[in-house]
């Protein structure tokens, strides 16, 4: 094995500016698997969601890396000095990508925009204390549909910019004070904490 094939298997691609399959955009859609459980400062126990993406674009200079889902959905993110050297990734190639949702920092209906349309991509650190090594945190500010509300646990599901659905915790008493003034369908401007990794395959 070469020491570049080394290092692309080996690589850890953190979001952390985010949170893809091998099978064409043409196949029929492949959800996440849920699989390994962390347990986060100020969240609780969360379920890591796993699923594959094809690599459509990684450019060194800007660290912008745009990846294509099996249910055809192109999403972008900034990626972190953890992702390293984005050189390495090919153009077509799969890699593995993880997201551990987090928190929801802010939630409020939106007077405009397009559901999916990213607003902001923050990295916060390649990581945070108490989340899981390996991982890139970012928040994202996005508007979406709300796609279900859980009032009483305080957690709301909406499609993420990856066009998979994420159910995430609201983080204090403003937002969940904000949760009681919308409902399911609403049309919503939403920043949460996620951290994602990609894990390029052998």
């Amino acid at each position: 094995m070469s020491d570049r094939l080394s290092r692309r298997t080996a690589l850890l691609l953190g979001a952390g500016a985010l949170a893809s399959v091998a099978a064409p955009a043409t196949a029929q859609v492949i959800a996440p698997t849920a699989n390994t459980v962390f347990v986060l400062p100020g969240v609780g126990q969360v379920t890591t969601l796993t699923y594959r993406a094809k690599v459509v674009s990684a450019n060194p200079a800007t660290r912008r890396v745009v990846l294509e889902t099996p249910n055809g959905k192109r999403w972008a993110v900034k990626a972190p000095l953890i992702v390293g050297d984005l050189s390495l990734l090919r153009n077509g190639e799969t890699i593995i990508v993880r997201l551990v949702p987090g928190l929801v920092t802010a939630l409020g209906k939106a007077r405009q925009g397009v559901p999916g349309e990213v607003i902001n991509d923050v990295g916060l650190n390649d990581g945070l204390p108490g989340w899981p090594e390996g991982f890139g945190v970012r928040r994202v500010t996005i508007t979406t549909i709300l796609v279900n509300i859980d009032k009483v646990g305080g957690t709301i599901s909406f499609e993420g910019p990856d066009g998979y659905v994420r159910t995430i915790k609201a983080a204090d008493q403003k937002v969940l004070a904000d949760l009681a003034q919308v409902n399911i369908g609403d049309l919503c401007q939403i920043t949460y904490v996620e951290a994602v990794a990609f894990n390029a395959l052998p």
